[in-house]
């Protein structure tokens, strides 16, 4: 028998796509009709990073994910803000919100970043809507007065989202909430895509961010990445009070998901081209992984 010619590299590359369809179909197939809730944090922005998110999420929605993106909006909040002559001011990651500020806070995320990712994503075929966590007492709010206008989650009425969600939209979600006297405030979006998961019996949660994932000896040069760990180790981390403030939120949020029923949880570095995919679709996965215990 002779032996095959040699392929082209056209041929390899194909060959190549196929393998990862191959490896991707069971996954696909698990998803289906499953629920992902995404925290897409304005740190990992940018308009290459925008544009390829948006793609991996138009493509689970085309297999049939169910996903409900929350988006977060720091940078941007800051830099209206700066424009505006207000000078920010942070207590523990979390952003000290005065009515002025609040009006920037609306004005980046509702007319800036919504708007932006509702049409990369329509536009590259999925049908998504942007609401805001105000809309139809999707979040209530205990209000947190030290802070000036800003919220705890308290509850979530997830009717509007399953309405979407079962019309077929993918909702994009701006962290803003009312208090029981109809007060809107601003609520840390890490915060709100937890709450939202739990309230969605989602099977999944992640936070795209700005780094890789979670780290052994953060900043040191015998920094590891942490492939996979557990709510029970994250909580430890939690009591020694060793993480930097930026990360805080996003692991009490993976605990309060976990503890409220969410399957798994995922912290990616969301700068990297299609990490949502990359997690889903594939064996190996990037980032962290954080499963219940």
């Amino acid at each position: 028998m002779n032996a095959p010619e040699p392929m082209s590299s056209r041929a390899r590359a194909a060959q190549d796509k196929a393998r990862v369809l191959r490896e991707a179909l069971p996954w696909i197939t698990r998803w289906r009709g499953r629920t992902l809730v995404v925290k897409y944090g304005g740190n990992a922005m940018s308009a290459e990073a925008d544009a390829a998110f948006a793609a991996d999420v138009a493509l689970l929605h085309a297999v049939g994910v169910r996903v409900v993106v929350v988006h977060g909006g720091g940078p941007q909040i800051s830099a209206l803000s700066e424009r505006l002559g207000l000078a920010p001011a942070f207590v523990a990651g979390r952003r000290v919100t005065d009515p002025t500020t609040l009006g920037a806070v609306a004005m980046a995320l509702l007319g800036d970043v919504s708007v932006r990712l509702v049409g990369l994503v329509q536009g590259a075929g999925a049908p998504a809507t942007g609401i805001s966590g105000t809309d139809a007492h999707l979040l209530r709010v205990k209000p947190v007065p030290e802070m000036g206008l800003v919220g705890d989650v308290e509850s979530v009425d997830a009717r509007l989202l399953t309405t979407l969600l079962d019309d077929g939209i993918v909702p994009i979600v701006a962290s803003l909430g009312r208090s029981a006297d109809g007060q809107t405030h601003n609520v840390n979006a890490d915060a709100v895509a937890a709450a939202l998961a739990v309230a969605l019996g989602a099977d999944k949660l992640i936070y795209l961010t700005n780094v890789a994932g979670l780290y052994e000896q953060f900043g040191t040069a015998d920094a590891s990445l942490i492939s996979e760990t557990t709510s029970a180790q994250l909580r430890t981390l939690l009591d020694s009070e060793t993480l930097q403030s930026g990360m805080v939120p996003k692991i009490a949020g993976v605990v309060a998901a976990l503890d409220g029923g969410v399957g798994q949880a995922h912290l990616l570095d969301g700068r990297v081209e299609h990490a949502l995919l990359l997690e889903i679709f594939t064996d190996e996965g990037i980032g962290t992984m954080v499963v219940g215990q």
